[in-house]
């Protein structure tokens, strides 16, 4: 899985370098740990992904996120959730329809968006909290914990379905 995934979408900027940074296996003497691959980056090295040494010969490994490199919480229990959710954050700064600005919303505003969008069923638990949902196949909205509030931001492939999106979603909140 691990090298499938570098050898058919590695190399995809828009995929794997929009927001945050899949380490290229020449990089990875940079990202050196004794316990752990490190594998991917956020885009201010304020956290990092990896895959414990012991797991490294398993198909579909957890992946595990570091703020310290020190404490390391299991992020994901399948290295394929993680590479979907890693889709999903740069998708919503990549794609070609997006909104200017991030939102905050209020907890109601949430409850609507979890009513009446659809659960992607991966999130970034440790890493700020960020959930994604859908209402359509080619667009993304991705909700990020900020204690008492959340951030939204989302984006779609398609003009006609970022624009139905953009006439709900903007009156929800404010923009930051």
């Amino acid at each position: 899985m691990f090298t499938d995934y570098y050898l058919e979408l590695g190399k995809d900027e828009r995929l794997n370098h929009t927001q945050d940074c899949l380490i290229k296996p020449e990089q990875f003497q940079y990202f050196k740990h004794s316990e752990y691959l490190i594998f991917y980056c956020e885009n201010q090295r304020v956290c990092v992904w990896g895959i414990h040494k012991n797991d490294l010969t398993r198909p579909n490994p957890p992946v595990y996120m570091s703020y310290d490199e020190k404490v390391w919480n299991k992020e994901f229990e399948t290295l394929t959730d993680f590479f979907h959710a890693m889709a999903y954050l740069q998708a919503v700064f990549a794609l070609e329809y997006g909104c200017e600005s991030f939102y905050s919303i209020e907890q109601t505003e949430m409850d609507f968006i979890r009513e009446n969008f659809k659960n992607k069923g991966v999130s970034f638990r440790h890493w700020i909290g960020i959930e994604f949902y859908e209402h359509y196949d080619d667009s993304i909205l991705a909700l990020i914990n900020n204690d008492d509030s959340f951030d939204m931001i989302y984006a779609s492939s398609d003009k006609e379905h970022f624009e139905e999106m953009d006439r709900v979603l903007s009156n929800l909140g404010v923009v930051i």
